[in-house]
């Protein structure tokens, strides 16, 4: 089996693998496909571009920041800001601002904030100091939030001013994407992408084959497990264990096999049985048509030296005369015992064939059953059982047989009963046959249906050999069940279908 065990592997292995070339082919072209389609020198040039314009763009927004932040400084007077129509007019362009006047020591003097001002990050001491030391405009940097720009210009007398403004949310919308996807494209390695696929396909494909190898492994085991214990158990039987049995464990293919297989060795140990039970009811018939034929041939001879003996004899002694006779009677006797045991010999050894007639079952056991008045015996007859077609008087025979052993087992016992019941379960005549005697022991119940084999002192133990015969010619079987001084039961059925039923 571990040929097989190994060509399942490997073909679930290969099952497994034959695919990767193909699918890697596949999944790697679309990859560069779609590398190529968004990674390319055109899409760099424009993004390049883009970055471009939008780096001047924000240097023209500090510098216009600039440029309002000194005018703002030179409209101040003293703490008040008087800002002219042309300054207020730009800062309306501006969608959000905050005006810090500051004194030289860095104090905070006046503040004006738009109307659509959001919230503005802090100026913190450390840039504004710096400013106000150095007194020139310029742009100040370290501002948290990179929405907003913020510029310093000096006052004419003392401390300066902070205009902070807002860039507009379209340009940072526009602008912040361009920037970080230029960022990313600088930084991807698109070599290292295309190697760190090829890994990552076959790690991911590795644990696969390896499971496919895992199951072949597992489904192996289950497949060639139970096919090596049908060899094993093929062994065993061929070397004369019929009562071995394999034990199913499973309910597929496999299991009806093993199934099979055990109800074909039952089917063969019956064959078996019936094979050598026929053997020996054959040697026994052919013993039994010697014995009686060797018994009938004297018989006759013996009987008429016996009577010519006795017709002889014409003297007048009473003594002897009634001696002569005595014996003659006694001889007379056993000759007739003779002849009726090598009528049962031949009667065994022929066994003619069945003469079935149409008849009801019931019938034959209520006609049967009144033979022995007076002795305790029961009936119960399914009315539903068909007429059908037997041989009477054989089927007669196996009853008085059966109930003629009860009553001597009944006669033993010194009490008991006999009950006979009938039924037809699909199309088989079922006869449950009773008695509350002596019961069989149980060393001896499988003996009982051989030939020659008798508890009794008297009979040639043929009677219950010839019961079964008749019951396997009908095409059925009889089973024994008994307890030993409690009771003995005999099942009897055979199939009515297989004769012709009338009705």
């Amino acid at each position: 089996m571990k040929r097989i065990r190994t060509k399942l592997i490997f073909s679930l292995l290969i099952v497994t693998l034959l695919p990767i070339y193909p699918v890697y082919y596949l999944v790697k072209n679309l990859l560069r496909q779609s590398i190529e389609i968004g990674y390319n020198e055109n899409v760099e040039a424009a993004l390049e571009s883009a970055s471009s314009i939008s780096k001047e763009l924000y240097v023209v927004y500090k510098k216009n920041t600039l440029t309002l932040c000194a005018e703002i400084a030179k409209a101040q007077k003293g703490s008040e800001l008087i800002l002219s129509s042309a300054v207020q007019s730009r800062l309306e362009e501006i969608s959000g601002y905050a005006i810090y006047r500051y004194s030289a020591s860095g104090k905070i003097l006046r503040t004006i904030f738009s109307d659509s001002s959001g919230s503005f990050p802090p100026l913190y001491q450390n840039m504004i100091k710096p400013a106000l030391k150095d007194n020139r405009t310029k742009i100040l940097e370290g501002i948290a939030d990179s929405r907003f720009i913020a510029a310093f210009a000096p006052a004419q007398r003392n401390g300066g001013v902070v205009l902070m403004r807002e860039v507009p949310k379209q340009f940072t919308q526009n602008a912040e994407p361009i920037l970080n996807v230029l960022q990313m494209f600088k930084t991807l390695d698109f070599f290292a992408i295309d190697s760190g696929f090829v890994l990552s396909f076959f790690v991911i494909y590795a644990p696969f084959a390896l499971l496919s190898v895992l199951i072949g492994v597992y489904l192996s085991r289950r497949i060639t497990t139970p096919l090596d214990e049908l060899v094993r158990s093929t062994s065993i039987v061929a070397a004369g264990d019929w009562e071995h049995r394999i034990e199913i464990k499973t309910r597929d293919e496999i299991g009806e096999l093993v199934n099979s297989f055990n109800e074909m060795l039952q089917s063969l140990k019956q064959q078996q049985q019936q094979v050598v039970s026929l053997e020996k009811m054959a040697a026994w018939r052919e013993m039994a048509r010697i014995l009686a034929h060797e018994i009938k041939n004297p018989l006759t001879p013996i009987q008429l030296t016996v009577q010519q003996i006795k017709d002889q004899y014409k003297g007048d002694d009473p003594d002897y005369k009634n001696l002569v006779d005595e014996c003659s009677d006694i001889i007379n006797s056993e000759i007739e015992t003779l002849r009726k045991m090598a009528r049962e010999f031949s009667d065994f050894a022929r066994m003619p064939a069945l003469n079935l007639i149409t008849g009801n079952f019931n019938d034959l056991v209520r006609e049967t059953v009144k033979i022995y008045p007076g002795n305790n015996i029961k009936t119960g007859l399914d009315a539903a059982l068909p007429d059908a077609q037997f041989d009477s008087e054989k089927m007669r025979r196996v009853l008085i047989n059966l109930i003629e052993n009860s009553i001597d087992s009944i006669r033993e016992k010194g009490a008991g009963g006999i009950q006979l019941k009938t039924s037809l379960v699909e199309g088989r005549l079922i006869l449950e046959y009773s008695d509350t005697g002596n019961g069989i022991p149980e060393e001896i119940q499988d003996k009982i249906f051989e030939p020659y084999f008798s508890t009794k002192s008297s009979g040639m133990g043929l009677g219950m050999a010839i019961v079964k015969k008749i019951i396997e010619e009908h095409g059925g079987a009889i089973a024994l069940k008994s307890e030993p001084g409690e009771y003995a039961i005999f099942k009897i059925e055979f199939p009515l279908e297989e004769v012709a039923i009338n009705g």
